[in-house]
């Protein structure tokens, strides 16, 4: 059997849907308090001070804090069900297509949240790693349950969930630096749907 590993945001679509889904959840107060806490963090971020491995975490805190698992686990369903797929690559789909009809197993590995990539990823029959919420007596503690999964800790949690060596060949698609780690575990390796050359090669 051959592995395949598909990052999310600007891979499988071409918007960032961690970014969506903040602004999709969010509501009343919450959104208005939200984009004034986040302000400062952002602007770091976007002057390239603030990495996005640590931004993501800091803004989950803020928007989903206190939040019911249930309320946003309804939200999430949602999302997935009619907001993903506007924005899904017809290219990245047929690829998946491909890889399902040769059998091959294949694994989201994404930095975005379980809330909505849960859902979606059951519904497309494909397995699942990626930033978890914690959750604490039915509300989200704000904080990830294992940190973001990007860069090295994608191939971490790609290596705890499965034996490399049982696999005549691994493929890995992928947009950015972030995820050339996990790019650097396959025999094929594609960035931005570009052919690249890696370290298994």
């Amino acid at each position: 059997m051959n592995l395949a590993l598909f990052d999310f945001d600007g891979t499988l679509t071409n918007e960032d849907m961690f970014s969506l889904f903040l602004n999709h959840s969010a509501s009343g107060t919450r959104k208005w308090v939200g984009r004034v806490v986040i302000a400062p963090f952002y602007l770091l971020y976007k002057i390239n001070l603030l990495p996005s491995h640590l931004m993501r975490p800091i803004a989950s805190w803020i928007a989903f804090k206190g939040r019911r698992e249930a309320t946003l686990q309804l939200i999430g369903a949602q999302f997935a069900r009619e907001v993903i797929p506007r924005y899904l690559r017809p290219e990245a789909m047929a690829k998946l297509a491909w890889h399902q009809q040769r059998g091959d197993q294949i694994i989201l590995v994404s930095a975005s949240l379980d809330l909505y990539l849960r859902h979606w990823c059951d519904a497309q029959g494909i397995e699942l790693l990626c930033s978890e919420m914690a959750v604490s007596r039915g509300r989200y503690t704000g904080k990830y349950q294992q940190g973001d999964c990007s860069r090295e800790q994608k191939v971490l949690r790609v290596k705890l969930h499965c034996r490399l060596s049982d696999y005549s060949k691994i493929y890995a698609y992928g947009d950015t630096e972030e995820d050339r780690p996990m790019l650097n575990l396959a025999d094929e390796a594609f960035m931005n749907w570009q052919r690249v050359h890696t370290a298994n090669r």
